[in-house]
């Protein structure tokens, strides 16, 4: 529901949420309209102006309060609507919210009409600074050297809130405790296409003509929600929001409005460096709004990426992007929309580099802004600042990639052998076995001779050769293993008697073929080699597998080594 202003020849409406015709001629002499009890719209509207100020009155008998009078375009036509609701006498205080001329600049002309000399300008320190140079003849009452608070007759007052940077340093906000009308000044302000409409139950209208407003004249969104927000929660039972500009917000939206308000992206011009093309800037705005929306959501940095992406895409300046980081251990690494895993190399050559200083340094990648096309200075900006703001994401990927390389390392050291790098005997008791495997167990053939006689640093050499030997004889997806000293295993997923023996014996062949002058007596090693299978409908405890292989194994040695046997028949397997 709308309310609309009476015309010049319109009387006031007793209930002002009742809407009357609309008005297409805005006339200067019109009616005040009280908006709530004791509250007055005194402003008036000016033909072909979609930016009007909105002035108000508190009847307070002898204590009348004026807010935000207005500028030398519109006093006339306040003081005529305020003769029509008091004598002029009754105004005791003017409280102006902040400085600007369509709040102050009638001053001077109100040092003339208004004749009490006890008459006072309420602001606060920062605004007065510059009032005072209007040159009016009123002293002031600073709302900070009064607990932020006007007493009016009885129990009622105007309490104020200091909303600092919206627009001004020192600007406020004013509530009547009677009513429970905020005073916002430039909060929920807006430019008004229609100016003949006073008070809207639309929410979704009033925050589009507060658009444009608020993102030319508020600095950015968190000190936006921030000021709401202290507003609220000062005085949660606001029932009417009364701004300097747009449209008043009736009591059914009020929540509503602050919702949406809150939520508005701000400060766009902080994005150029002079007033240029605004539908490019708001353009920037929203993609700066979803990129740090993405990076709330996203710890994943491939998902971040594809979401970069298309937020870009949507400018029309790039179709992909990278991101790379000089680690301090790795060097460059780049993650991609395509590739799980992060890349060690520089971000495509071919791409338009956005080059971030500082630790570590980084560079974000652009597709699709070739080397000779022109790339939006605005973009580019929003997008280096952004980036600036991913640096704590950054760190917190660093410090996951830090642990797992501590993990790593852990690990290593928990499930390999130090000396050969393949893995122990605690590895193999952590594997998860499959149904159906073979189990190769070897030993080294007189290798107690090779410590005694060649040493034992040549006796690790040796160890390490060996470990060379099974990681080249073996199949893929089995696993080696030292179980310790001169004794090896190898575990084969999936694999039959026949392969088991067939990897056996490349094993064995190797291991004799292996040069080992100076290290070995001889030159020459030989290992022996016990086999086993398992099937997979076979029920078989891992460690009585064991036990057969290593008899297996120990029957390869009595029966003259430098052999394979078959822990199925020891006695007649052996070759």
């Amino acid at each position: 529901m709308e309310c609309h202003l009476p015309s010049a020849t319109e009387p006031a409406r007793a209930n002002p949420l009742v809407p009357p015709a609309r008005v297409t001629n805005p006339a200067l002499q019109e009616e005040p309209l009280e908006i709530a009890p004791g509250v007055w719209w005194v402003g008036v509207r000016l033909a072909q102006d979609n930016f009007q100020c909105h002035a108000y009155f508190i009847a307070n008998g002898s204590e009348g309060v004026l807010i935000d009078p207005g500028s030398p375009l519109t006093i006339e036509g306040t003081l005529a609507k305020l003769r029509r609701i008091t004598d002029l006498d009754a105004i005791r205080w003017i409280v102006c919210h902040h400085c600007d001329p369509d709040i102050c600049a009638c001053l001077p002309r109100l040092s003339e009409v208004l004749q009490r000399p006890d008459v006072q300008v309420v602001t606060e320190w920062r605004a007065n600074a510059l009032i005072r140079h209007y040159g009016h003849r009123f002293s002031s009452y600073l709302v900070e050297e009064h607990g932020w608070c006007l007493p009016l007759a009885g129990d009622r007052r105007l309490e104020f809130q200091l909303t600092p940077y919206l627009h001004f340093p020192g600007a406020m906000v004013s509530y009547d405790t009677f009513s429970h009308t905020l005073f916002s000044s430039d909060l929920f302000g807006g430019f008004v296409p229609d100016n003949d409409v006073l008070e809207s139950e639309d929410a979704a209208y009033i925050l589009e003509n507060a658009r444009p407003f608020h993102q030319h004249y508020m600095p950015s969104r968190e000190l936006l929600s921030a000021g709401l927000a202290r507003v609220q929660s000062r005085w949660p039972e606001i029932e009417r929001i009364a701004p300097q500009h747009g449209h008043i917000v009736a009591p059914a939206i009020v929540d509503e409005v602050f919702r949406g308000l809150g939520n508005m992206d701000c400060g766009v011009f902080c994005l150029a460096d002079a007033d240029v093309d605004l539908k490019r800037l708001l353009l920037i705005a929203e993609a700066r709004q979803r990129l740090t929306e993405a990076l709330m959501r996203q710890s994943n940095p491939r998902a971040m990426l594809r979401a970069m992406a298309t937020i870009l895409e949507s400018t029309g300046q790039a179709s992909d992007c990278e991101l790379a980081v000089d680690l301090p251990e790795d060097g460059w690494t780049t993650w991609t929309t395509i590739d799980s895993h992060p890349l060690r190399r520089l971000p495509n050559q071919d791409w338009y580099h956005i080059c971030l200083l500082g630790v570590p340094a980084m560079v974000l990648a652009l597709q699709g802004v070739g080397s000779t096309d022109p790339f939006d200075p605005d973009m580019e900006r929003m997008l280096r600042e952004f980036a600036e703001s991913m640096r704590p994401w950054v760190d917190h990927l660093l410090e996951e990639q830090r642990k797992a390389k501590q993990l790593a390392v852990l690990n290593t050291a928990a499930f390999c052998d130090p000396l050969t790098g393949l893995a122990n005997r605690r590895a193999l008791q952590e594997l998860p076995l499959p149904l159906g495997y073979s189990l190769i167990e070897l030993d080294l053939d007189h290798f107690k001779s090779i410590n005694d006689t060649c040493g034992h640093d040549a006796g690790d050499r040796v160890l390490k050769q060996i470990a060379q030997v099974l990681n080249a004889s073996v199949r893929e997806q089995d696993h080696t293993y030292r179980l310790g000293g001169e004794e090896f295993l190898v575990l084969l997923p999936e694999a039959d008697r026949d392969t088991a023996l067939l990897v056996a014996e490349r094993i064995r062949l190797s291991v004799r073929q292996l040069n080992l002058e100076g290290d070995a007596p001889g030159g020459r090693i030989t290992v022996s080699l016990g086999v086993i299978t398992k099937k997979a409908t076979q029920p078989c405890d891992f460690s009585q597998l064991m036990e057969q292989v290593d008899r297996a194994l120990y029957a390869a040695k009595d029966s003259g080594r430098d052999r394979v046997c078959i822990a199925d028949d020891v006695s007649l397997s052996c070759g």
